[in-house]
Order: structure tokens, then C-alpha cells, then sequence
């Protein structure tokens, strides 16, 4: 192959070092597609395309070439087929057999490319389809990244595609994510390493917050979801979580919320979009925890809502369309689903929504920060060492036909739970994966990285965020800017966590006064003491108070003894129409009455007015009050 044969815009250009077994694209202005720019990637390479968004797999589909496009997930394989848009006439497999009988049939068509959108687990399935010759069909591995990265993809299906890629006339392994040469799986470090070099980038300026002890990664979505659902930040939140569990958990708590008066859902749940493997386990998982109403899960290609939330399924490749959309990415380090892996899938994250006006700035929302990121790369490659070593032991020890059946048993559990240990499908048999170091490698690599994003025109231009390494942001805390605060006030009160009640009573006098009957409606069908206080006070004597509980609830008891003593103390202060006393004489007298009726309040000139309507004057030169009307 003439590599400048594919080149066919003439501002592009193409180079390959033999030396070094590199090839360097200048593919020019970013906002360009690749098929605008090459009829097709080198045969048999490794391209890092460096941004998301630009067209890999649209190019190949829709040159003149027979190509299989490899992807590891449905979700993904139906955002192609979507983003197709009938414009190519293709195929998918994504089964067993099912559709065995229209792939056959497509095949036999050669009076236009043929072109078939595949899984990484269906591959073995496509290479059994009646009439499917992979020597006719270059590959396309899409997301290459997942044969590194053992968090991201089952072990044995990596190594499967890794073990028949050959059978094809050429392959193609693409990613956005970058990836060195000394990473590479054994299969592949032969391969030149493709780059896509751009112009007119931007680097991605990452918002990073590390949580606090004890706040939680819950308790701060259910805040940063009520303050979209309120309305309190603008546009769309798209929030990366691989964690069907503990989005569930989030989107109880929003569940929960009640009109008083109605008793009906305060929240709709058409505006909460929930992506995730449409399997058994996950709707068994949601429907327990949220129920079918609001757990449905939506396929990728389905309308953007308020509130998107998405786990691994839709990472990589998959196409997301909202100009308004803000990414938020958690990564928990505490939990294997949510951590290592986001490193290695950050950058796929980067520009997944596509045209949003800001493309530029991603959120990070960290619990517990990677051991990894407090490490030199000697130390991280000595640990990871000294644990793939004690799982190669363990699997030893388990092999050992003199070992004892008790602790063989303890050793079987603890190597299913491993992460560095994997279950071969045909055999049954455990073994330790060859690529685990250089997954985690791969991984620290990734937290000494800095990403770029495709310009978009009109995309929003701030300084807000840093655009630094994973390590400088996790490591120095004068970079981490606060963006999901843990629930205080009214969404604190409503997440179901101990509350400040100052806060919440200030925020909602604040409602009362601006009339925002959502809010007065959230808190007073949780908790109607608010409203009470705020009817008999009123917000300028809470705000004296200082928001304070036991002050405001003094004041109340006070004001309501004095309701229930009105006729009594009128009778006692015995005041006559027309009458006209001095404030100084007033005050006197209801201090007498109040001390009489055992009322615990020091009284004032003006708490006439509680009972009767008058007019301010002069009495001998001094400030008095004449009655108009009792």
C-alpha cells in the first residue's frame, strides 16, 4: 500500500518512519472529518486518533472497502448503526445465531461494500456464519484501548479477538485513548503505531473535586441532580458512573419526593435518562431499588434528558447530541467497577457529547484518591508486581494435588475476586492474564496525561478548571474546584441526612418571599414546621433570629401564648377608642399584662398593634400611639 494514496485532502499529509515503526498523519483543522481527509486507515497499524468525535469508524464505513467494525459493546454497536443513518446498508451481529440466515444472504451482494457492525464477544459467532470469509474483510478494532485495559473488558474475550484478528485480510486497531508501544499486548507490539496529529484543539479543563470524608459520592449527585432539577444550574447533566447500584440508590432518593398536596411524584421521571447494559441482572437490579417507572433503561441512541447517567456501556464511541449537555465523570477508588479503569476511559469521555457548547470543560467527582496517584512509577510497577506474583502463587497452590481442600476452597474464592485472575470459558480453568502489569501501567500513564477536545464553533470560552495531569489534580489541592456540594438546606433535608436547620429555614423563607411554590412545595410535603414558623413570624423576624431553631422556637411559643391569651390581655389593657397614650406608658402596661398572663417576653410599644389598630402622635411632646379601631 502507497500510504499518500490515501491521503485526499490536499492540506493533509502523511509520513512514516521505518526506524522507529511510526506513522504521523497531519490531518490538518479538527473540525474535519477523517473521511474528508484519508479513503481509509493503513492496513495492519495502531492508530490513536487522539480526539474523540472525528469520524473513525464513519470513515470505514463508508469507503469502498469490505470491513468488519469490531466494537466491545451493544450499546455502542447500536449508536454506529444509528449514526449511520440508513446512508450505508449494513448488518449487525451482536448473537448467537439469530441473524445468521440475512448475514449469509447480505454477503452474497457485491455490488456494494459490505460492511458489518460486530461485538468483541460476537466475533467467534460471526466467524461460524455460513459464507463469511474474513480473508475478504479488513477489521476495524474499535476502542483498541480494551485489550490493555483489563477494568474495561473481560481478559478472555480481548484475548480472543487478539488470537483471530489475523484471520482477516488486514486489521485496524483505533482508540482515542493514548497508548505506548511497551503497553501494547504481545500480539500487537509488531504493528506501526498510526497518529493523528490536529490542529486547532483545545485542552480539556477538568473541574476536579475530591469528596470529603464522610459526605459521600450519593449524597453529593443527589444534590448536584436537585440542582439541575430545580433549575439552579443551566443545561443538561450527563453524569459517567459505572455503577448500576449506586445510580439506583440516587435515583430512589429523587423518587421519594411528594407534592403535599397532591401526593403525587414532586420529580418527573421522563426527565431522568438511565443507560446501562439492558440485561437480566440490571433489571432485576433497578426494578428492585426504584421500580419499573423509574428505572427503565433507555438505549443510547434515545433523547437526551435533564439528568443522563450512563455506566460503561457508553463510554467509548457511542454518540451523544446536546448542545446543553455538562459532563460529569465519578470515579470512586473504593470501588473496583468505578476506579482504575476511568483513567484509561477519560479520554473517551472527553467530546463524547458532541457539539455541546461545553465540550471544553469536564467535571471529575473523586472518592478516595488512587493508591496509585501517591506513587513514583517504580514504586506503583513494584506493588502491582508483588500482586500479580501472590495471585500466581495462589493459583499454584491451588493446582497442588497435596494442598489442602479446605484452603483450596478459601484460595478458589478468593482468585474468583481477583482482579488480576480470570476463568477461561472453554476450559474452566483459572489463570493469571499476561497483560495485568500493563494494564496497570497503562493506567498510571493515563494520570500523567493531558487531553485535547475537537474545536466547536460556539463553544463556551472560560478560564474556570485546570488543564493539568489526573496526578497534579488529585495531588494538589489548590486545583480542585468544588462544583457538587454535599446536600445543605432544603436538598440536604430532603436527601434524608441529619440537616442543618438554619440553613433550610433561610433558604426557604427566601422561597416564600420570591413565591417559588416548587421549592415551598419540596419542603413543606417533607416537613411542615417551616411554613408554620414562617405564617406566624415572618421572614424578617426569623432573619433576627439569626435562622437560629431554639430562638425561632421560643419566639413562636411566645407569639402563640399571646393568640391563646388575645381576649384576656385586651380586657387587661383595656384601651378605648380615640384613647391616646405615650409609647413609654405603653410599653409599661403590656409589660404588666404580659407579666400577669406568665408570657416570657419582654414587651414592646409596638405589640399594640397585635391587637389593636393605631396611629402614631404626640401626647405633651412625647411619641404615643391614638387607638383608631379595636
Amino acid at each position: 500500500m502507497d500510504l499518500q494514496d490515501l491521503i485526499i485532502d490536499n492540506t493533509a499529509s502523511i509520513e512514516q518512519n521505518l526506524e522507529e515503526n511510526t506513522i504521523t498523519i497531519h490531518a490538518g483543522d479538527s473540525s474535519k472529518r477523517l473521511s474528508n481527509i484519508l479513503t481509509d486507515f493503513p492496513d495492519n497499524c495502531y492508530v490513536d486518533k487522539k480526539i474523540t468525535g472525528c469520524g473513525g469508524t464513519t470513515l470505514v464505513l463508508r469507503n469502498h472497502i469490505d470491513y468488519v467494525v469490531l466494537v466491545p459493546y451493544i450499546n455502542l454497536l447500536l449508536s454506529k448503526q444509528a449514526d449511520n443513518l440508513g446512508i450505508v446498508e449494513l448488518v449487525t451481529k451482536y448473537g448467537e445465531g439469530d441473524d445468521n440466515e440475512t448475514i449469509s444472504q447480505y454477503l452474497t451482494d457485491r455490488s456494494r461494500p459490505r460492511k458489518i457492525l460486530c461485538t468483541f464477544d460476537s466475533l467467534k459467532y460471526l466467524l461460524e456464519v455460513p459464507g463469511f470469509n474474513p480473508q475478504e474483510f479488513k477489521i476495524l478494532i474499535d476502542e483498541a484501548h480494551t485489550l490493555i485495559n483489563l477494568g474495561g473488558f473481560k481478559a478472555e474475550i480481548c484475548e480472543m479477538v487478539l488470537q483471530n484478528y489475523k484471520k482477516f485480510k488486514s486489521a485496524v486497531f483505533l482508540t482515542a485513548t493514548p497508548t505506548k508501544r511497551d503497553y501494547f499486548p504481545s500480539a500487537l507490539v509488531h504493528l506501526p503505531l498510526c497518529t493523528i496529529e490536529w490542529e486547532n484543539v483545545k485542552a480539556v479543563k477538568f473541574n476536579l473535586q475530591s469528596l470529603e470524608k464522610r459526605v459521600g459520592v450519593n449524597n453529593s449527585l443527589f444534590g448536584l441532580c436537585m440542582d439541575y432539577l430545580m433549575g439552579n444550574i443551566e443545561g443538561n447533566a450527563h453524569i459517567f458512573y459505572n455503577s448500576v447500584t449506586e445510580i439506583s440508590k440516587t435515583i430512589d432518593k429523587l423518587r421519594k419526593l411528594k407534592d403535599p398536596e397532591t401526593g403525587k411524584d414532586l420529580f418527573n421521571p421522563s426527565d431522568i435518562r438511565f443507560v446501562c447494559s439492558d440485561n437480566r441482572t440490571n433489571k432485576k437490579k433497578i426494578k428492585g431499588n426504584v421500580g419499573e417507572r423509574w428505572g427503565d433503561i433507555s438505549a443510547i441512541t434515545s433523547p437526551v434528558k435533564k439528568i443522563n447517567f450512563y455506566t460503561a456501556t457508553a463510554f467509548e464511541g457511542a454518540d451523544i447530541l446536546d448542545e446543553e449537555g455538562q459532563t460529569y465523570i465519578v470515579i470512586d477508588d473504593a470501588k473496583d467497577a468505578t476506579k482504575i479503569d476511568f483513567y484509561i476511559l477519560v479520554p473517551q469521555i472527553c467530546g463524547r457529547i458532541r457539539s455541546t457548547r461545553f465540550n471544553e470543560h469536564i467535571h471529575l467527582l473523586v472518592a478516595n484518591i488512587p493508591e496509585s496517584a501517591s506513587m513514583t512509577k517504580a514504586e506503583w510497577k513494584s506493588k502491582v508486581q508483588d500482586r500479580i506474583e501472590y495471585s500466581q502463587k495462589r493459583l499454584d497452590a491451588i493446582n497442588d494435588p497435596n494442598a489442602n481442600p479446605i484452603l483450596i476452597a478459601d484460595a478458589l474464592i478468593a482468585a474468583e475476586n481477583d482482579k488480576y485472575t480470570f476463568k477461561d470459558e472453554e476450559t474452566g480453568s483459572l489463570y493469571v492474564s499476561d497483560v495485568a502489569l500493563k494494564a496497570e501501567l497503562q493506567a498510571y500513564e493515563a494520570l500523567e496525561a493531558t487531553y485535547v477536545v475537537r474545536e466547536i464553533e460556539g463553544a463556551e470560552v472560560s478560564n474556570e478548571g485546570y488543564s493539568t495531569s489526573f496526578r497534579e489534580l488529585l495531588t494538589d489541592e489548590s486545583k480542585q474546584i468544588p462544583f457538587a456540594h454535599k446536600p445543605t438546606g432544603i436538598n440536604k433535608l430532603l436527601n434524608g441526612s441529619t440537616q442543618c436547620f438554619s440553613e433550610t429555614m433561610k433558604e426557604y423563607c427566601e422561597a416564600r418571599d420570591l413565591k417559588d411554590t416548587f421549592k415551598i412545595k419540596l419542603v413543606d410535603g417533607f416537613d411542615d414546621i417551616y411554613k408554620t414558623y414562617y405564617d406566624e413570624l415572618g421572614h424578617d423576624k426569623i432573619k433576627a433570629l439569626d435562622y437560629r431553631k431554639p430562638n425561632i422556637q421560643r419566639a413562636y411559643e411566645t407569639a402563640t401564648a399571646k393568640d391563646d391569651h388575645v381576649t384576656v390581655l385586651k380586657a387587661l389593657l383595656n384601651l378605648k377608642k380615640d384613647q391616646i397614650i405615650t409609647k413609654a406608658d405603653l410599653k409599661i402596661q403590656i409589660q404588666s399584662v404580659y407579666d400577669k398572663l406568665n408570657i416570657e417576653e419582654k414587651a414592646k410599644a409596638t405589640d399594640v398593634s397585635n391587637w389593636y389598630k393605631v396611629s402614631e402622635t404626640k401626647l405633651n411632646g412625647k411619641n404615643a400611639y391614638k387607638v383608631i379601631k379595636v
